[in-house]
């Protein structure tokens, strides 16, 4: 799995959240990745992980939408999705372009 672009990023004491976009084998996968007091608080875990993951075929119609070849698609996700609300306009956005999402929580 590749890093392609970061989103979003909080570093306090409490919390350590990271949200960036991912490719893997040709499938774009969105990961919010937090750590901290807040995360172990709430899940009891030191670690939380929201994943939404797109298949090869829905990667292909977002760079589409986009209007993204792989060089520009880094510069694109961030212009469109960058911002605390990454989550939500991923979502969203995936919602009103018919584009069907697999969505995995992971704590550990």
């Amino acid at each position: 799995m590749k890093e392609i672009i970061e989103c979003y990023k909080v570093d306090t004491i409490t919390l350590q959240r990271n949200d960036g976009f991912w490719l893997s084998e040709g499938r774009l996968i969105l990961r919010s990745i937090n750590v901290g007091e807040l995360v172990e608080d709430r899940y009891q875990s030191p670690f939380a992980e929201a994943r939404f993951s797109l298949s090869e075929e829905d990667t292909q119609s977002m760079m589409l939408l986009l209007d993204a070849d792989q060089d520009s698609l880094a510069y694109r996700l961030k212009q469109h999705f960058e911002g605390a609300a990454v989550l939500d306009r991923f979502k969203r956005f995936c919602d009103e372009n018919k584009l069907k999402y697999h969505y995995q929580f992971i704590t550990g």
